[in-house]
C-alpha cells in the first residue's frame, strides 16, 4: 500500500481485533489477514489511532491528511465511512462522530516500537511508565497503573457518621476513576477491606494493584480534618502522606485537594485541565448530600432498602433541585424497581422526569448519573438511541468506573452487540474484582453471552449470580431462559421455573418483556419454552 506519510520509527499500533503497522504501511485483522485501505483513508486512520482519546476537529484533520490542498468537509466523510467499513464499526463503537465537533477514536490502543517494547497510549513511547520509587506499577490489563481507595477510618466516635466516612471514600474513588493515565479499582471491592486490619502488600496482591490509598476522617462540630496516605504494594513503602482541614461548608474543595495531591503523587506531569474538568461539585447543599450519602447502601437488594433509598433521595433533591447525583441514581433505582417488579403508580414518570433532567445537564460531574439517566431512558421509553448516547457520553468521562461500565454493556446489548457488552463487562470486572454486589455484574454479562447464544456459559454465570444474591428476579429469567435454550436437562428448566414463580407468583412472558429493554426475541422464545404463561 502506498501511504502518503511514512513514520519516521517503525511503529505498530494494536486495537480491538486489528493491527495497524506502519512498518508494512498495513492495517491486519485478526490472524494477519489485510484490510485493504486507500492512501487518504489509511493516513486519517493512524492520525485518529496516533490521538486516541482525544477529539480531533475537521481542521486538524484536513491539516495532517490534505495539507496545503483544499478540499470539502465531504473528503473527511468518505475517509471516515471507509475506515468504518474496513473495521466493521457501524455502530462507532470505536470510531464515533461528535456532532458539530468532530471524530474521537474511543478504542484501546497499545503501540510497539521497533525495539519491540510495549507502551499504551497515551504515555511517552520512548518510556516505560514507572512507579514514584523507580518500580514498575501492577497494571491493568489496559496496562495502565492499578490504585484502590481503601474505605476511609470513621475517628470521630459517632457510628452514625460512618456514612461520612464511607461517601469521603466513594467520591475519591469516583473523582480519580475519570483519569484515563491509570485505573481505581470499583468501591464495593474496596469495601471488602472495610473494618479490617490489612496488609498493604496483600491488598495489593489480591487485587492486583500497584498503590492503595487510606486515610480516617475526624469531625469536630463543623470542621473536619480528613489524613491520607498513599503506599506502593510492592514493598508496602509509604510515597506520600497529608493532612487536610476545613469547614463541613467546603467538603467538595477537600475532596478536589485530596484528589489533586494523589495524582500529583502519582505522576507529577499529569495534565491537571483533567483534574478540572472533573471537579464539578455535586450540590451545595451539605444536607442534600448527607441524604444522598446515606441512601447509596440501600439501593438494590431488597424492596424495604429501594423504599428507603428512594424516601432518602427525594427529600435530597427537593431541597437541591438540580443535584445530577441524586436524580440520577433515583432513574436508576427505578430501573431496577421496575425489573424486580417492585414498581408503583407514578414510578416511570418519576425515572424519566430524572433521567431527562440529567441527559439535559450534561452529566459532566456526575458520569454514573448521566450513565443511570441514559439506561433509564432506554428502559422506560425505549429511546434507545438518546439513552445510549448518554451512557457512551458517560463512558467519555469515567472510563475507569465499574458501575458505568455495566450500563454500557446493557446499552451494547440494546444495540445488539453482544461482543461489545462482553467487552465492556470484563473490564467492568477486572476493576471490580471482588465486589459484594458482583451478582450484578455476572448477570449482565449472562445477557451478554445470552444474546451471543452462549446459552451454557449464560447458565453458568447466572448460578454464580443466584449463588450470591439467590432472590434477583432478572437473574432467576436468565438462568430459566438459558437452560430451556440448551433443551439438555428437562429437570433442570423445571426446577428453575418452579424457583422463578417462587420469587415471582404469577409471573409470565408479557411480563418479562414489559420489565427488559433488549430487544432479544430468543430470551422470550426460551421462557415460552420452559412452560413459563403468556
Amino acid at each position: 500500500m502506498d501511504v502518503e506519510t511514512p513514520s519516521p520509527r517503525g511503529v505498530v499500533y494494536r486495537f480491538d481485533c486489528f493491527t495497524l503497522d506502519l512498518i508494512r504501511g498495513a492495517l491486519l485483522a485478526a490472524g494477519g489477514t489485510e484490510i485493504a485501505l486507500r492512501p487518504k483513508a489509511f493516513t486519517l486512520l493512524r492520525q485518529l489511532v496516533e490521538n486516541a482519546g482525544r477529539l480531533l476537529n475537521r481542521d486538524e484533520i484536513m491539516a495532517a491528511v490534505w495539507p496545503g490542498v483544499a478540499v470539502t468537509d465531504d473528503s473527511v466523510t468518505q475517509a471516515v465511512k471507509e475506515i468504518r467499513r474496513a473495521l466493521g464499526d457501524g455502530d462507532q463503537r470505536l470510531l464515533r462522530t461528535v456532532p458539530r465537533r468532530g471524530f474521537l477514536f474511543a478504542a484501546e490502543v497499545s503501540r510497539v516500537d521497533d525495539k519491540a517494547t510495549l507502551v499504551v497510549l497515551p504515555p511517552d513511547p520512548d518510556h516505560e511508565q514507572t512507579g514514584i520509587q523507580g518500580t514498575a506499577l501492577a497494571r491493568s490489563p489496559s496496562g495502565r497503573p492499578m490504585l484502590v481507595v481503601l474505605p476511609f477510618t470513621n475517628m470521630t466516635g459517632d457510628p452514625e457518621q460512618e456514612y461520612f466516612a464511607d461517601g469521603i471514600t466513594e467520591d475519591l474513588t469516583t473523582a480519580l476513576s475519570h483519569l484515563r493515565w491509570f485505573s481505581v479499582i470499583a468501591r464495593n471491592s474496596a469495601f471488602t477491606y472495610k473494618d479490617r486490619a490489612v496488609d498493604i502488600r496483600q491488598v495489593g496482591r489480591e487485587l492486583g494493584v500497584g498503590y492503595v490509598l487510606e486515610g480516617s476522617i475526624r469531625k469536630a462540630g463543623s470542621r473536619v480534618r480528613i489524613t491520607a496516605q498513599l503506599c506502593e504494594t510492592e514493598a508496602g513503602s509509604h510515597v506520600w502522606a497529608s493532612r487536610f482541614d476545613g469547614d463541613l461548608a467546603d467538603i467538595f474543595d477537600l475532596q478536589d485537594r485530596l484528589a489533586d495531591a494523589v495524582v500529583g503523587a502519582i505522576e507529577p506531569s499529569l495534565r491537571l485541565a483533567e483534574v478540572e474538568r472533573v471537579r464539578a461539585k455535586p450540590t451545595e447543599s451539605q444536607t442534600a448530600y448527607d441524604l444522598y450519602l446515606r441512601a447509596l447502601p440501600h439501593r438494590f437488594l431488597t424492596r424495604e432498602g429501594n423504599n428507603e433509598a428512594m424516601r432518602l433521595l427525594r427529600r435530597a433533591i427537593a431541597i437541591d433541585p438540580g443535584f445530577a447525583a441524586a436524580k440520577g441514581t433515583l432513574a436508576g433505582l427505578h430501573v431496577a424497581r421496575f425489573a424486580q417488579d417492585w414498581a408503583e403508580d407514578g414510578d416511570v414518570a418519576e425515572a424519566l422526569r430524572c433521567a431527562r433532567d440529567v441527559i439535559e445537564d450534561g452529566g459532566e460531574g456526575a458520569p454514573s448519573a448521566l450513565a443511570w439517566a441514559g439506561h433509564a431512558l432506554a428502559f422506560f421509553a425505549r429511546d434507545y438511541e438518546a439513552g445510549n448516547a448518554a451512557v457512551e457520553r458517560a463512558l467519555l468521562l469515567a472510563p475507569n468506573s465499574a458501575i458505568v461500565l455495566n450500563l454500557g454493556g446493557w446499552s451494547r446489548q440494546y444495540a445488539g452487540d453482544g461482543a461489545g457488552a462482553v467487552a465492556r463487562l470484563e473490564q467492568a470486572m477486572r476493576l471490580s474484582p471482588v465486589d459484594p454486589a458482583k451478582f450484578y455484574l455476572m448477570t449482565t454479562l449472562g445477557y451478554a453471552k445470552f444474546l451471543l447464544r452462549d446459552y451454557a456459559e449464560a447458565a453458568k454465570l447466572a448460578r454464580r449470580a443466584l449463588a450470591d444474591q439467590p432472590t434477583y428476579l432478572l437473574t432467576h429469567r436468565l438462568l430459566v431462559a438459558s437452560l430451556a435454550q440448551l433443551g439438555d436437562d428437562q429437570l433442570a428448566v423445571m426446577e428453575a421455573l418452579k424457583t422463578l414463580l417462587r420469587i415471582a407468583p404469577g409471573y409470565t412472558v408479557s411480563a418479562a418483556a414489559a420489565h427488559t429493554a433488549a430487544r432479544d426475541s430468543e430470551l422470550f422464545e426460551g421462557l415460552r419454552k420452559a412452560g413459563l404463561p403468556e
